[in-house]
């Protein structure tokens, strides 16, 4: 994949990023301090709506203030903390990543990160971007989706382990202004540019190859 002009990636990180401060939703995982609350948030978040995880968040967070605190409870060994939120596999995840914690405290880099047992490309780049304050390319099936639709290239399932769609993805990603960024098109993927997307909506339209395409 080559280049994009400058200019062209400047007016999608501008459009993007001013939408995003209107928009944005101040989550409680995204107000924390705390890299462990950080973690947890990420793996409550893997498919399921944020709304959802709220509550289950807040009362983690009140009860748990490191790994430690977590292995060294009931709810460690004998309860399913995503009892409410499904997809129950995530509790051996969260045991294995605290585990791992314990032992080797929190990471402070990508490397260190993607070996830590249930945090992948994914959950390492947010946690990173939004609380370490490091540049990190951060790439999901909802921002697939949106770059691959605005710069028309043809999109699937397993595009977002592509090369092409990380090379994509880090010549949108500024090195100024990260944090922002990714909550901007984290946030317009998931609001704006859904399966179904609201392009009446959508600040990006103008410039947009599938909204082009869709009034062909």
């Amino acid at each position: 994949m080559g280049n994009i002009e400058k200019k062209a990636i400047l007016y999608f990180r501008n459009k993007v990023i001013n939408w995003g401060k209107v928009n944005y939703v101040d989550y409680p995982w995204r107000l924390t301090d705390n890299i462990w609350h950080s973690i947890v948030a990420e793996i409550m978040l893997q498919r399921t709506k944020a709304d959802q995880v709220i509550p289950v968040y807040k009362d983690f967070c009140e009860k748990y203030s490191s790994p430690q605190e977590f292995q060294n409870s009931l709810d460690f060994n004998e309860n399913n903390i995503f009892s409410s939120l499904g997809l129950n596999w995530r509790n051996e995840i969260l045991r294995s990543t605290t585990n791992y914690l314990v032992i080797n405290g929190i990471p402070d880099n990508r490397i260190d990160f993607i070996k830590v047992p249930g945090i992948g490309d994914y959950v390492s780049s947010a946690v990173l971007s939004f609380h370490l304050g490091q540049r990190a390319l951060l790439i999901d099936s909802n921002i697939v989706r949106l770059y691959c639709r605005y710069w028309g290239f043809e999109y699937n399932n397993e595009s977002r382990r592509k090369r092409w769609l990380r090379e994509l993805s880090d010549q949108l990603t500024p090195y100024k202004n990260v944090k922002q960024y990714n909550y901007s098109v984290l946030d317009f993927g998931m609001a704006i540019c859904l399966p179904k997307p609201r392009c009446n909506s959508c600040p990006l339209k103008k410039k947009c190859s599938y909204f082009k395409n869709s009034i062909l």
